[in-house]
């Protein structure tokens, strides 16, 4: 039998500190009397004509990224100049307020680009004026040696064969440092095969990602990785493709799946858990499920809870009450398929922490067909922690781009 399943699993890690963080991510077709134009002629800059940091990261027409470092680099598929798939990412907080006037060479190609967020307007200028210099500023650092990234809002250690942080800490703004807020994410799956006779287990052991190229930038780090299900014995299951993009405020990994045949024609049911490893450190901590009003310490006496809401589009949090994570689950799978589904909180954790705080998915039957599942992870700074879900999807998720050429989305939630 060989059964290949594609699955995909999205995790999205963002900080904040405040909305200035935010990424925008536009792309050639927004700005289309520049497409053509030789990348290192592009430039942005603000009202006052001071540029402003942005990358341009190339797609290929079958949908990669261009990514010029590691032993499987495809700088080769580069041409040189912006596509309309192209995609040009600066932060809103780099944005003008005012409208800006031109301030560039009269016979230079322009682009005035509006952003409306949250009842807020602001505004850069696109242009192929090479007089204007390039920003200095680099908002994200990267070592691909040591796996280790850093922002102005948080940390991250990855592993070499994982597609997943191994730690990871929140910046702690009153003195200028971090909190090592989570070990390895833990994960953990159940297939019940011949009828559920026949239980099949895996962990985060056998999810196996190993980073081939990467790209880093002045906004964002995308590391391209190849990703398969370790099952044993020296037996790989089907390959994915993985990009690991990662922002001063965000990191986003998408493992896209494709289930080829009906998922109850070999398994009875399974489920996936995604429990976040809470670290020892992270001192005054709360699991927080606001749709369950469940409120708990990270630290305490042992107990082992599922709370039975369907965590899909539900939130849950992590928090002192001004710094921690929150976790939004987006599933791109009908709630009637997802039954049983559930938040999870044990205390201790099973793996060496103080507590896991998660979700479990719970899959009964899955037609055929491509799945995408999205976990966005919000780090706030100053923001209020019961409005976590609502910022983000009236903040990034529904900032409105405008252009000459039409009124468009903010690319970065798709």
């Amino acid at each position: 039998m060989n059964l290949k399943t594609f699955i995909s699993i999205s995790l999205t890690v963002v900080f904040f500190k405040n909305s200035d963080a935010e990424p925008v991510v536009i792309n050639g077709s927004m700005i289309r009397s520049l497409v053509g134009t030789e990348l290192n002629r592009i430039r942005i800059h603000d009202w006052s004509g001071n540029p402003i940091p942005f990358q341009i990261d190339e797609i290929t027409d079958s949908g990669e990224y261009v990514c010029p470092d590691g032993e499987a680099s495809n700088e080769y598929s580069s041409n040189g100049v912006l596509d309309t798939q192209d995609e040009i990412v600066f932060l809103w907080g780099d944005c003008s307020k005012k409208i800006i006037e031109n301030p560039v060479d009269s016979s230079a190609k322009r682009v005035t680009v509006q952003i409306k967020n949250r009842n807020e307007t602001r505004y850069v200028l696109i242009s192929d004026d090479k007089s204007i210099g390039l920003s200095k500023k680099q908002y994200i650092r990267y070592d691909h040696e040591k796996q280790m990234l850093s922002t102005p809002y948080f940390y991250a250690q990855f592993g070499k064969d994982r597609f997943h942080f191994i730690t990871a800490g929140v910046k702690n703004f009153g003195n200028d440092d971090y909190v090592t807020l989570t070990n390895e994410l833990r994960i953990k799956i159940l297939l019940k095969a011949l009828w559920g006779l026949l239980p099949i287990r895996y962990s985060e052991n056998n999810l196996v990602c190993v980073v081939k190229r990467y790209k880093v930038g002045p906004i964002r780090v995308i590391r391209r990785g190849d990703f398969h299900l370790n099952l044993g014995l020296g037996l790989k299951g089907s390959r994915a493709a993985v990009n690991q993009i990662c922002y001063p405020s965000m990191v986003k990994v998408p493992v896209y799946v494709h289930v080829p045949v009906r998922f109850r024609s070999f398994f009875g049911e399974a489920y996936i858990e995604i429990t976040p490893v809470i670290n020892s450190a992270a001192d005054g901590y709360e699991f927080f499920v606001p749709k369950a009003d469940f409120r708990v310490r990270t630290k305490g006496t042992e107990i082992d809870t599922l709370l039975m809401i369907n965590p899909n589009n539900e939130y849950m949090s992590v928090n002192d009450g001004t710094r921690g994570y929150g976790w939004v689950l987006k599933a791109d799978i009908p709630d009637t398929l997802l039954r049983r589904s559930s938040f999870v909180f044990r205390r201790p954790s099973v793996r060496n922490g103080v507590s896991d705080c998660g979700f479990r998915m719970i899959l009964r039957d899955l037609p055929k067909g491509y799945y995408e599942i999205t976990n966005w992870v919000l780090f706030p700074g100053c923001v209020q922690i019961r409005e976590l879900s609502d910022y983000f999807e009236s903040g990034i998720a529904a900032s409105e781009i405008l252009t000459d050429y039409g009124n468009f989305r903010n690319r970065i939630a798709d």
